[in-house]
């Protein structure tokens, strides 16, 4: 193509022209101008014109934006970032260029007008350049252009993508998120080994003295021995569910939460976790709001601060976490918080403190003050990186010798100002069906389990088929039409497992109820939905009751072509 310059009034002895592969010199000034705000190009001022050369010789996506309407003008590189909503752009208003973004560019300029320099890192838009919306990191750089009087005539908008960079970290951040996450569970193990045995000691000698009880006759004190062996293993139970949430592997998914609820469930696996020599003390206002953030890094961030407190106090202290409702003001110079309500947590402890030197590193990757092999120095390093990640905020206070107070702001859920919803399950509906009568197939690799849920089944009246694995589970299931509902362990041996026996069941019978048993965590046992007729689950360890209301439910359903409600 022709070499092409915008027309200037000043001398251009010795500029280099635009490259021949740059097509917005010719646009530019094949513009329209007169028909907007701005006028033909021989009407702009010089300062104006030799922007608008500059910037088309620039390689960085640049865009000015001129006068208080922000009218449009920007290099070829720019254009690139601009995608569909390029040639349509160019000489119009900034704020409609991208629907997305008005409110933005409306901010940009009100600030920009106002003498203000906006710098901004990493800002995350949704891009149209390419044959479907995609999301993308820029730095964005905003600043005022003066015209030769002094008064701001435009706006100077640099923009360096940095989506590369932006994702590379992300992925080097979820490995140390899971990095810390392990190094915790290396801390609680010796712990929580200790306190489960002492669970399972209960459960055993309990059982023992069940035994002892009934053989002597006596069945008024073999029950409080069975009430106490099923308490012990409803606390261990909730000691491992607890355990696997903390371990979860996932992204971010910041929702609202109940913070008083967090601390509750947090307790006994804290108190556990310091040991018996440190006095754990949780305490909240009834008031107190929402948060909004990621639930289960919240809980991974409380607990390592509960164990970089435990080593602080070796001899023994006092542990306190503390929430409250928090409002910050406008930050002041060197600050960066947002104003805003939050829920403050702070972490006390009475241990040995820090120094003002280690103070000014404790944040930092890879810094710690343990001895080699006893840290990698992730942990604070990544509580502050996910409650800045999540729009928060944290503050540390401590002195050598006088303990240390961290406290961290949440965010408070800026939608509706509730907290998520309970996991307990609602109540059952009126089942209308009285029948213990039946015929239900159990599917378990493990023999104890499965002839105990056979002998559970059968004390409620229905009569039980069994089987090893989902081969012979479908052999049965094909040779007895009459099976009304099936009972599978996800993790079952084998080709198939229990969700690949569920279908295949399903694809001989459509409407056959299922009831799935699992020891596996949400996230291993998810799978694709089954709601062509009854299904739900049961997480392992269950109850008698449990097994029994769950099934009624799912028999009652199937009758009345109604889908039931899941528990467990």
């Amino acid at each position: 193509m022709a070499e092409t310059s915008i027309p200037l009034t000043l001398a251009q002895a010795g500029a280099t022209d635009p490259a021949p592969e740059a097509f917005m010199p010719a646009m530019i000034a094949g513009f329209d101008w007169a028909a907007t705000p701005l006028g033909p190009i021989d009407t702009w001022s010089a300062i104006r014109r030799r922007t608008v050369q500059l910037i088309c010789r620039s390689d960085i996506a640049i865009a000015t934006m001129w006068g208080p309407e922000g009218i449009l003008i920007y290099n070829d590189a720019c254009a690139a970032l601009l995608g569909r909503h390029h040639p349509g752009s160019l000489g119009q208003p900034a704020a409609q260029a991208n629907p997305r973004m008005k409110r933005f560019i409306r901010d940009i300029l009100a600030r920009v007008h106002a003498g203000e320099t906006v710098v901004l890192h990493d800002y995350s838009l949704v891009s149209d350049r390419g044959d479907s919306p995609e999301q993308i990191w820029l730095s964005l750089s905003y600043t005022p252009i003066l015209d030769a009087d002094g008064r701001i005539d435009g706006v100077h908008a640099a923009l360096t993508e940095t989506t590369n960079q932006v994702r590379e970290r992300e992925e080097v951040e979820t490995a140390l998120r899971q990095s810390m996450k392990m190094e915790a569970i290396g801390q609680l193990t010796g712990g929580i080994s200790h306190d489960f045995n002492n669970l399972l000691t209960g459960i055993l000698g309990n059982l023992d003295m069940l035994a002892t009880r009934i053989e002597q006759g006596d069945h008024a004190s073999a029950m409080s021995y069975l009430d106490g062996a099923r308490s012990a293993a409803s606390r261990a139970a909730g000691l491992t569910q607890r355990l696997l949430t903390f371990a979860r592997r996932q992204a971010l998914a910041p929702a609202a939460i109940s913070v008083a609820t967090l601390l509750d469930d947090l307790h006994e696996l804290i108190d556990r976790t310091v040991g018996p020599a440190i006095e754990v003390q949780t305490l909240y206002p009834p008031d107190l709001r929402a948060g909004f953030c990621d639930r289960n890094q919240l809980e991974n961030a409380l607990l390592n601060l509960a164990i970089n407190a435990r080593d602080a106090m070796p001899e023994g202290g006092r542990l306190t976490i503390e929430a409250s409702n928090a409002t910050l003001v406008a930050p002041a110079r060197g600050q960066t918080h947002t104003e805003g309500d939050y829920v403050r947590l702070t972490i006390t402890d009475t241990g040995c403190g820090m120094s003002d030197a280690v103070k000014d590193r404790v944040f930092e990757p890879f810094f710690t003050t343990k001895p080699a092999g006893q840290g990698t120095g992730l942990g604070l390093s990544m509580v502050y990186g996910f409650i800045k990640q999540s729009g928060g905020h944290i503050e540390l206070a401590s002195e050598a010798g006088r303990g240390t107070k961290i406290s961290l702001f949440i965010p408070c859920n800026q939608l509706s100002g509730t907290a998520e919803t309970s996991d307990a399950p609602a109540p059952a509906p009126d089942m209308r069906w009285d029948e213990t009568s039946g015929l239900i197939l159990v599917v378990d690799d493990e023999p104890g389990l499965r002839t105990l849920l056979a002998d559970m089944l059968r004390e409620q009246g229905f009569s039980v088929r069994m089987a090893a694995d989902a081969e012979a589970a479908l052999a049965i299931l094909r040779a007895e039409p009459d099976i009304d509902l099936l009972i599978a362990d996800i993790g079952l041996p084998g080709a198939m497992n229990g969700r690949q026996l569920a279908l295949a069941a399903r694809a001989d019978r459509p409407e056959l109820p299922l009831l799935f048993v699992t020891g596996l965590d949400e996230t291993t046992s998810s799978g694709p939905p089954f709601d062509s007729a009854p299904t739900a689950m049961l997480r392992k360890p269950f109850s008698f009751g449990c097994l029994h209301t769950q099934v009624g439910l799912l028999l009652a359903h199937s009758r009345t072509a109604t889908p039931p409600r899941s528990m467990g």
